[in-house]
């Protein structure tokens, strides 16, 4: 799946509900991504709630402050996690040496045009990248999910063991 392929079902067929309703978790990562990519400081796109940040809203609007007007996101390319993953989600646990991820799914229109196993797949890659190269990372989107009620409503698929 390409970036215009996504956005184009995201724009065209449900008029990128996500960008408009529960805002993303920000990893400590995505932050400085954002910031460094984009010049900007947090303080312009981010909010904290708690001990986590998430997207700000754009002013007077629900939408995500990064989604365009014509409802494409203006930071595809150097999105937060959150936003790489969806409409997949996981929980993880470390067990000895080796990770446990239950894979969570939320229906969205690209679920209707890509299979469960495709979209794990793809997700599955970011998060071993994530394992190989700072699995910190994972762990903080986990706690701002669960403090954030952001695992509600979501369909559990299955739990494998990631080296």
């Amino acid at each position: 799946m390409t970036s215009s392929e996504s956005t184009k079902i995201c724009r065209d067929t449900c008029k990128s509900k996500c960008c408009k309703s529960t805002p993303p978790a920000l990893t400590s990562e995505d932050l400085t991504r954002i910031s460094n990519v984009f010049m900007m400081k947090k303080e312009e796109f981010a909010n904290k709630k708690t001990k986590w940040f998430f997207v700000k809203k754009r002013e007077n609007s629900s939408d995500c402050y990064f989604l365009s007007d014509e409802g494409e996101c203006k930071i595809y390319t150097s999105r937060p996690l959150d936003c790489q993953l969806f409409p997949i989600l996981f929980k993880i646990k470390k067990v000895d040496s080796s990770y446990v991820i239950k894979w969570y799914i939320w229906y969205c229109p690209l679920t209707d045009f890509f299979t469960p196993k495709y979209l794990i797949e793809k997700a599955k890659k970011i998060i071993v990248s994530y394992l190989e190269k700072n699995p910190k990372i994972l762990f903080e989107y986990q706690s701002a999910m669960y403090e954030t009620g952001g695992y509600k409503r979501k369909h559990f698929l299955f739990a494998e063991k990631l080296p």
